[in-house]
């Protein structure tokens, strides 16, 4: 055996095992969804799923629960990662500044990140109790009537919005904070010559040099966002009602508690082509701003 087949033998010991990987655990799953998704397949009534062709895509045309989830998961996605952008790279700004215990307080709020996302829930499930919770406590303290954290239906979902943004804040913090130790003093010095206020350098200076960053915190949160499932099923299971059902929670019920897989995999298909469109459109973007 030559050295030139020992090396090709060498880097297909590398390449197989990746490829194996993405051929089973991602592209298969994907192919099946996409075939189930032009069947129908009830698993407690069908032995084995029906093609119906393309039925399913337009019964979710017409799926007011559907369009519904689809709906509020794209506003909880919008809302949540502009809080948490703004709010990160605000911190960010902050605690790059000198002051005593620094580095402690970047810690403490780094603790948040590496919490999973169920803990999360069950944690501010608790918070949010209307008996048992102390954000209600507080409130009786100051004299206020208690909040339906998770009963009501408006302030459900807004509760659910205030545990996601207090869970990935942090990663917002860490890549901008990051991004700023990469900027050269020198700039801040020059600004400080030129008479510029802490204000002035923040929007003039570190803004402009972290927004590559900052985009792409957006790209992560809001992908990530857009599959958010664990907390609120475990604070609100969706509800009440459906006021907290995100399009994760609802694949996950037609799926799992009436046995519609085929219908189930429709929705899947479609919020794959969401998000490969939206992110196509983003990552265009982005392009196009880094070549300014």
């Amino acid at each position: 055996m030559n050295v030139r087949t020992q090396q090709r033998l060498f880097l297909l010991a590398f390449f197989i095992p990746g490829m194996a990987y993405l051929i089973v655990v991602r592209l298969i799953p994907v192919l099946v969804t996409l075939y189930l998704s032009f069947t129908e397949w009830n698993m407690t009534e069908q032995p084995s799923p029906t093609w119906i062709g393309v039925e399913n895509y337009a019964r979710l045309a017409r799926d007011g629960d559907f369009l519904t989830s689809l709906t509020r998961t794209l506003v909880f996605c919008v809302v949540a990662t502009t809080i948490e952008v703004i709010l990160g790279v605000a911190i960010a700004v902050f605690l790059a500044r000198p002051f005593p215990g620094r580095n402690l307080v970047r810690t403490a709020f780094l603790a948040p990140m590496v919490l999973t996302p169920a803990v999360i829930g069950l944690m501010w499930y608790i918070l949010y109790h209307p008996t048992i919770g102390p954000l209600n406590w507080i409130l009786s303290l100051f004299g206020f009537e208690p909040v339906g954290w998770l009963t009501n239906p408006t302030v459900a979902f807004v509760s659910i919005i205030i545990t996601d943004v207090w869970h990935w804040t942090p990663f917002v913090f860490l890549l901008a904070f990051a991004a700023i130790q990469n900027i050269p003093a020198d700039l801040y010095e020059s600004a400080e010559i030129d008479g510029a206020s802490a204000w002035q350098a923040t929007r003039h200076v570190t803004l402009p040099l972290i927004r590559d960053t900052v985009l792409v915190a957006v790209l992560f949160r809001s992908m990530d966002a857009f599959e958010i499932f664990a907390e609120p099923f475990v604070m609100t299971g969706g509800g009440p009602g459906t006021a907290t059902e995100t399009l994760s929670m609802h694949i996950y019920r037609t799926a799992f508690n009436f046995f519609q897989m085929g219908y189930a995999g429709a929705m899947v298909v479609v919020s794959i082509v969401i998000l490969v469109v939206l992110y196509s459109v983003y990552l265009r973007l982005i392009r196009t701003q880094v070549a300014m």
